[in-house]
């Protein structure tokens, strides 16, 4: 698949440490030396980020937010690139306020301890629809469950209860560290109480996938959700997705990751 810039989809298995929350960072920060590699951790409260760290299988040429890990200024200099590219008859102040937008979402990113934020865009083709999906991994801490509770038919009996009544298929299936546990809906793609598009009688749609990967007993499994503007493919967002939670693994006393992996300390 043709990518955000111009490249083709393909696999990349990329090693990133969890990151810790800011409060652990700012801790971390003080008793390390600048630039020495510090293990992340997540606070007894958070869901999100911690753990150790993630051997990724991702798509080796789509645009991520984080590819260079801790290094805003990289980051910044890779983002100034794009702009006259993906918006070549603004002025330069425009380039700079999306720039800095784009600096405030990553450092966010980053900070609560996200490991990739991926975009794929391809424009439309030969009557093939324009594609822009966005999907994002981080580690999650995992509630512990009785091993004896079918959690894929007791989520498909709640779902419609929740707030993610927009779910509409609840699947498992194996992964490389055990177990997954998939989902597929369609969703608004507009904040509660937002006004809707000039012209629109009801809030546009779009697709969305998320699954869940972990280890029978494990403290952590490694999530990937993403969107997709067209609702139409979201069963094709939904296979990546099952990909790159199904071949990625969360290291313990795992082998190190292969030679063309990108080491990312936090």
């Amino acid at each position: 698949m043709e990518t955000a810039d111009g490249g083709t989809e393909g696999p990349e298995r990329a090693a990133r440490e969890g990151a810790a929350r800011p409060e652990e960072s700012a801790r971390a920060e003080k008793s390390a030396p600048e630039g020495s590699a510090t293990e992340g951790s997540a606070p007894e409260e958070a869901m999100f980020g911690g753990g150790p760290p993630a051997l990724l299988y991702l798509p080796n040429d789509w645009f991520d937010f984080l590819s260079e890990g801790p290094d805003a200024e990289a980051a910044r200099r890779r983002y100034e690139d794009l702009m006259p590219r993906a918006f070549p008859h603004m002025p330069p102040e425009g380039h700079r306020e999306i720039l800095d937008g784009l600096m405030l979402w990553r450092d966010a990113l980053w900070s609560n301890g996200f490991l990739t934020h991926g975009i794929i865009c391809v424009p439309p083709d030969d009557g093939r629809a324009a594609a822009l999906w966005q999907i994002m991994v981080t580690t999650m801490r995992l509630p512990r469950v009785n091993p004896d509770i079918d959690t894929t038919a007791l989520l498909t009996r709640m779902i419609p209860r929740s707030d993610i009544g927009y779910v509409t298929h609840v699947e498992s299936y194996g992964t490389e560290m055990g177990l997954g546990l998939g989902v597929i809906g369609r969703t608004t793609l507009t904040p509660p109480g937002a006004p809707l598009p000039e012209g629109a009688t009801e809030a546009p749609k779009g697709g969305m996938a998320a699954a869940l990967s972990f280890a029978p007993g494990a403290e952590y499994g490694l999530l990937v959700t993403g969107v997709c503007m067209d609702p139409e493919q979201d069963e094709m967002l939904a296979m990546l997705i099952a990909l790159i939670a199904g071949k990625s693994t969360l290291a313990s006393d795992a082998a190190p990751p292969d030679t063309q992996a990108k080491a990312l300390v936090r």
